[in-house]
C-alpha cells in the first residue's frame, strides 16, 4: 500500500528539484510521473524484454508499486523556424542543421538531468538517446529493441496526449520536446493518460505525406527513417526531420495556445 502523504512529499520534492535543474540549465520544460506497470504494459514486446533486462531482479517490486519519471525539455522558439526553411526560395539545409544541433544539445541536457534525478531518488536513468547505433539499424524495427519509449512514459504520465504524428503534445510546448526518464521505486503521485485534443486538426498530416497516408503504408515510420537518411545526405547531422513538429506548433488549431520560450 502506497503512503499517500509520503508520495505527495516525494512528488513536491521532485518538482522543486526539477525546477532548479531547469533554471540552472536555462531551459523550460515539464515533469510527470507514470506508474511502472502502466508503462510496461504499453510497451512493445521487445521493449518489455529490454525493460526487464534493465531493472533485473527489481522487476516484481517495480511492477507492483514503482514509477517512471518523465523529464520533458522544450526547444526554444527560433529554432523551430529553421526546420525545412525555404525563405530564399529553396530549402536551407544549413539552417535546418541548426535544429539538428539543438536536438543534440537538448539530449545532452536531458542526460545530465536524468542522471542527477536518478542519483537523488535512487533511480535508474534512461537517457534521451542512444549514441552510435545508426550503423546497426537497417529497418525502423531494429531501433525498437534498443530503447524504452519515452513517449509511452510521457503519455502515461499525463505530460501530454499522443498526437496524429505519434508524438506527445503538451498544452504549452506542442510536440517540440525532448524526453528522458528515470525508473524509481519510492512512492510518488502518478499521473494518467489524457484524451487527445487534436480533433479535426490535420496540420501534421498536411506537412508530411507519410503521416497523412500512414494507414495505407506498410509502416510509415520506415518511410520517415528513409527520409531522415536522405536529409543526412544534405548535411543534417543528426537523425531528425521535425516537419510535423513545426506544423503542429505553427499551423495547428491550437497554435495560439502554444508558447515556446526564446
Amino acid at each position: 500500500m502506497i503512503d499517500r502523504n509520503e508520495a505527495e512529499r516525494n512528488t513536491d520534492t521532485l518538482k522543486v528539484h526539477f525546477a532548479k535543474l531547469l533554471s540552472s540549465e536555462e531551459e523550460h520544460g515539464d515533469i510527470g510521473i507514470a506508474s511502472f506497470k502502466s508503462v510496461y504494459d504499453t510497451l512493445m514486446p521487445v521493449q518489455k524484454e529490454k525493460m526487464r533486462s534493465i531493472v533485473a531482479e527489481r522487476f516484481e517490486e517495480l511492477y507492483e508499486s514503482g514509477s517512471i519519471i518523465c523529464l520533458a525539455v522544450s526547444y526554444k522558439d527560433p529554432v523551430i523556424d529553421f526546420i525545412n526553411n525555404d525563405d530564399s526560395g529553396s530549402t536551407n539545409y544549413k539552417l535546418w542543421n541548426e535544429y539538428s544541433k539543438e536536438y543534440d544539445r537538448i539530449n545532452q541536457v536531458q542526460n545530465r538531468m536524468s542522471k542527477d534525478i536518478a542519483a537523488c531518488f535512487d533511480g535508474i536513468a534512461l537517457p534521451a538517446t542512444i549514441g552510435g547505433v545508426d550503423d546497426d539499424v537497417r529497418h525502423v524495427r531494429d531501433y525498437f529493441e534498443m530503447v524504452i519509449s519515452h513517449r509511452v512514459v510521457a503519455e502515461n504520465a499525463g505530460v501530454g496526449w499522443r498526437g496524429k504524428n505519434q508524438l506527445v503534445i503538451h498544452d504549452r510546448f506542442s510536440c517540440a520536446l525532448r524526453f528522458s526518464s528515470v525508473i524509481v521505486s519510492i512512492p510518488f503521485v502518478q499521473g494518467t493518460k489524457r484524451e487527445s485534443k487534436c480533433g479535426n486538426c490535420t496540420a501534421c498530416e498536411d506537412a508530411c505525406t507519410f503521416i497523412k497516408n500512414r494507414e495505407s503504408l506498410p509502416d510509415y515510420r520506415e518511410n520517415c527513417r528513409k527520409y531522415i537518411l536522405f536529409l543526412k545526405t544534405k548535411g543534417i547531422g543528426k537523425d531528425v526531420c521535425g516537419k510535423c513538429i513545426k506544423a503542429c506548433y505553427q499551423e495547428s488549431l491550437m497554435k495560439n495556445q502554444f508558447n515556446l520560450s526564446r
